[in-house]
């Protein structure tokens, strides 16, 4: 007889929840049972202790072995296809019954057959709790094309449904040819500077870079996500904690590309005023970017917009207006749901009851903040679908995305999806040498079987407003495709668990949307990343990261590891420190600063740095490492690393331009929240400038070198 704890064990695994997991020493973790009951309450079982786990165990496997249709089934499509079955799982007592099976393609085509039981291969059959299940395997009367096709199947009274997704094995641009191998340049759009834009990146000043970028040879920009936030109240900029995954940020667009500006009278006034002037000379001056005073300037001029675009607007403009709206009738929902927020000025979660449980009245809301919000996504969806056209003239790969991996708890995505998501638990990391108290990233996990049930759509709309714009999507921690570590509510992010994932489906969606938009996908495959994710990667044609701060290995004159064939390889990204900080040890000494090591750890640390800079100066044979003076041959190892980062097995080296000047603040500092000015650096030269920046040429020549062989 098994004991409690063992119980609760398999109680957990058989509801997708890992009782343990290999640590970033290698050594094995068990999940706490505190964590495991936490979980298992999140996912829906009246579980009180541990002692009854034993019959949630049988009724858990009771009920997985009676659904006889799975909710979701992938078809993934090979070249010699001919058939598909899809299994039918029935007990044993059901043997004479007449089905009635219906497939509705996604092209619109319907096909209904009927069948019985002893007509089906079996191929498996198992008992439980003196029940018989029999699966049967039900053909289909058709080749199945790409898409997402609808099967029921039948019987008396009872109507099974499964949705069936068929998609290729092989995301888009998997294939990495000679000609598809290029350079690019990475900047989180926040960070452009412009002497005419409003303290703040802008889609125009993203329209520049990329034509700098083409200019020089190059063919990508990648940034961060510029997804809708709040920057008002509620106020979090966080590019990784959005307002939704489904719509743009306002914030980010350009003024002076707004159709409707040229016939505002009072908009253009107000941008010619002093005061407005004076404003935004302040914004654009400042060292940081401030969110809040951007946008309340910027929000300024867009109501004006939003107030005259009855009176001002041609027929034409509004017959395209309301041609977006019925396309994308979400936004109409979105934009109340915003307005709602600009009139409680809180989160969702503390709204008057009947707002708060999904019914919002419009008669109580602002209707101008109603029409501003939805012109803004219009307005943001023209400029963006112009940068795409932009980049198909200059004959450029397009923008390189980023997917957040998770959404704001007080998120419009949390709120009208709300059954998706498990709001008693956030996303993070278990602890490591670097976040010894693992890490709370405070967005909900979704939840799995949840979506399954839903068909995943709500995933395939965020997949299409990203993949609608992006030549390239960065899919950030793409582990949690497999698995994500769920960290329940008051109990501390060391004690938490891993939930698995349905790895085969998310694939097959994330693939079947790369095809059809022909975007390239490229998964964020850093930090403790699990046997299996890497070859389902390789399988399914995404591309890896290839960071060379992770990646040194100096000797026989290289000073890094061989790429993966196909990656997206950079120096740093994001959430590491720039060339020059890493060079200079600067990153060591900020974590001293703020406490998360000790100076025994840092003298240690500096010390290995040192030793590291200076083998790898050696290597490339260049002038003499010094501690005392790090920065004196920082751009001659620069060089040589870029050279390394666009060696023949990388398709893009994706080069931090913060880095062709030696920035050595980084954009982000993992694990800290206000305690640094986390994305909201500002870059020391505007595009205009770049040209004239001190050895930018003898990059931009070894960039250009593969190109030219």
């Amino acid at each position: 007889m098994m004991d409690e704890f063992e119980g609760l064990c398999k109680l957990a695994d058989a509801y997708g929840i890992e009782t343990g997991y290999i640590d970033s020493q290698g050594v094995w973790q068990t999940a706490s049972q505190e964590a495991m009951l936490a979980i298992l309450k999140i996912l829906g079982v009246p579980i009180q202790n541990a002692g009854q786990a034993g019959a949630f165990l049988k009724e858990r496997i009771l009920a997985q072995k009676r659904i006889s249709l799975q909710p979701v089934e992938v078809i993934w499509l090979e070249k010699d296809e001919d058939f598909v079955e899809i299994p039918l799982r029935l007990e044993s007592t059901i043997q004479d019954q007449a089905f009635a099976a219906t497939l509705r393609l996604e092209n619109g085509k319907q096909l209904e057959w009927e069948f019985k039981l002893n007509e089906l291969r079996v191929s498996s059959t198992e008992e439980f709790e003196d029940v018989r299940f029999i699966t049967h395997q039900v053909e289909l009367p058709t080749k199945i094309p790409v898409g997402y096709h609808h099967l029921e199947v039948k019987t008396g009274s009872s109507c099974l449904k499964c949705l069936l997704v068929a998609s290729p094995v092989l995301a888009h641009g998997d294939h990495v040819g000679d000609k598809d191998k290029t350079w690019g340049v990475f900047l989180p759009l926040y960070a452009a500077k412009s002497e005419r834009n409003l303290g703040a990146g802008d889609f125009q000043d993203l329209e520049a870079l990329l034509e700098w970028t083409v200019s020089k040879g190059g063919k990508v920009v990648g940034t961060l996500p510029m997804l809708a936030a709040f920057l008002d109240e509620p106020f979090e900029y966080s590019p990784y904690s959005p307002a939704s995954r489904l719509f743009w940020n306002e914030f980010y667009l350009a003024i002076e590309k707004i159709h409707e500006l040229e016939r505002n009278q009072p908009a253009k006034g107000l941008i010619q005023s002093a005061e407005f002037q004076k404003e935004s000379a302040r914004l654009r001056d400042a060292d940081l970017v401030d969110y809040r005073g951007v946008m309340a300037l910027k929000r300024q001029v867009l109501q004006l917009l939003a107030d005259g675009f009855a009176q001002n607007s041609s027929e034409a403009r509004k017959d395209q207006f309301r041609s977006f709206i019925e396309g994308n009738p979400a936004v109409v929902d979105y934009a109340r749901f915003r307005a709602a927020a600009e009139k409680f000025k809180t989160s969702w979660h503390t709204w008057p009851e009947s707002f708060k449980i999904g019914n919002i009245d419009e008669k109580q809301l602002d209707s101008k903040a109603i029409l501003y919000h939805q012109l803004v996504q219009w307005w943001c969806s023209e400029q963006m679908g112009a940068l795409a056209k932009k980049a198909a003239s200059l004959g450029a790969n397009g923008l390189y995305l980023d997917l957040p991996l998770g959404v704001n708890a007080d998120s419009y995505d949390v709120y009208r999806h709300r059954e998706l998501f498990a709001l008693g638990a956030s996303g993070g990391a278990p602890p490591d040498g670097f976040f010894t108290l693992g890490q709370d990233w405070g967005f909900p996990p979704m939840l799995p079987e949840e979506m399954l049930k839903d068909g995943f759509s709500y995933l395939r709309s965020v997949l299409r407003h990203h993949m609608n714009s992006a030549s390239s999507l960065r899919v950030d921690h793409v582990m949690g495709l497999h698995r994500l570590y769920w960290v329940p509510r008051g109990l501390g992010a060391k004690n938490g668990a891993y939930v698995r994932y349905p790895t085969e489906p998310l694939y097959a969606v994330f693939n079947l949307e790369s095809v059809r938009h022909k975007t390239m996908v490229v998964g964020e495959d850093l930090g403790t990343v699990p046997e299996g994710v890497r070859p389902a990667m390789h399988r399914h044609g995404w591309h890896r990261l290839f960071v060379g701060q992770f990646e040194w290995n100096p000797h026989d004159g290289r000073v890094l590891n061989e790429a993966p064939e196909g990656a997206i390889a950079s120096f740093n990204t994001h959430d590491l420190p720039t060339f020059a900080a890493f060079w200079t040890g600067k990153d060591i000494q900020d974590r001293l600063e703020m406490g998360l090591i000790g100076q025994e750890t840092a003298d240690l640390e500096k010390q290995n740095r040192f030793k590291l800079c200076d083998q790898v100066s050696r290597e490339l044979k260049i002038q003499e490492f010094s501690s005392d003076n790090p920065l004196d041959n920082a751009r001659e190892a620069y060089l040589g690393i870029i050279g390394e980062l666009t060696q023949d097995n990388s398709q893009i080296a994706l080069m931090n331009i913060e880095d062709l000047w030696g920035a050595v603040e980084p954009q982000n500092v993992p694990g800290t929240w206000r305690e640094k000015p986390n994305w909201r650096h500002k870059a020391a030269f505007s595009v205009l400038e770049w040209d004239g920046v001190t050895g930018i040429g003898d990059v931009l020549e070894k960039l250009n070198q593969r190109n030219n062989r």
